[in-house]
């Protein structure tokens, strides 16, 4: 009786906006994502979710359970619809994610764990090693021989030219 009076959440437009968002992103990536990204489906999902059980909280005030456990099963049902294999995706970055869309997102998905991301020391000292082990490349500095010489090439000439048109001036 409760999920009949729960499916007003996902009439609400905005969210009716975002589930369609969603159907249509994984009917156009899906097959893609689950063999190269799984981790965006988590993320994608968890962001479906919050809107949803936004809108549940406003709708229904004191039964917070029941809504999760009623926005789980949507999402998960979704997800099977677009044979999305909900136990086989295992990594997401759910990190800095609210406590009930978390909760939400392990009922969906029952092996998520966080994705491993190193600490800063650790992506700072990967930095500095690289730097060490690729030396900069420098671009070859042009020899200064060829660009003198093209000068003193030219005054030369200059001066000859000079000389022969004085001379054959002065005999005229």
């Amino acid at each position: 009786m409760s999920s009949d009076r729960y499916n007003a959440i996902f009439t609400n437009p905005q969210v009716e906006s975002e589930i369609r968002d969603f159907e249509e992103w994984l009917n156009k990536y899906g097959e893609h994502l689950l063999a190269y990204e799984p981790s965006k489906i988590v993320v994608r999902t968890a962001w479906v979710v919050r809107i949803a059980l936004d809108e549940a909280y406003r709708s229904f005030p004191g039964e917070e359970k029941e809504l999760r456990e009623y926005v789980a099963s949507y999402m998960r049902e979704k997800l099977l619809q677009h044979n999305v294999p909900v136990e086989a995706i295992t990594r997401g970055d759910i990190h800095g994610t609210r406590q009930d869309v978390v909760e939400v997102l392990k009922t969906i998905f029952p092996n998520l764990s966080q994705t491993q991301r190193p600490s800063l020391p650790v992506i700072l000292r990967e930095e500095e090693e690289k730097k060490t082990h690729k030396p900069i490349p420098v671009p070859p500095t042009p020899r200064r021989e060829l660009y003198l010489s093209k000068y003193i090439y030219a005054w030369i000439a200059t001066l000859l030219i000079s000389a022969i048109l004085i001379l054959l001036l002065t005999r005229i």
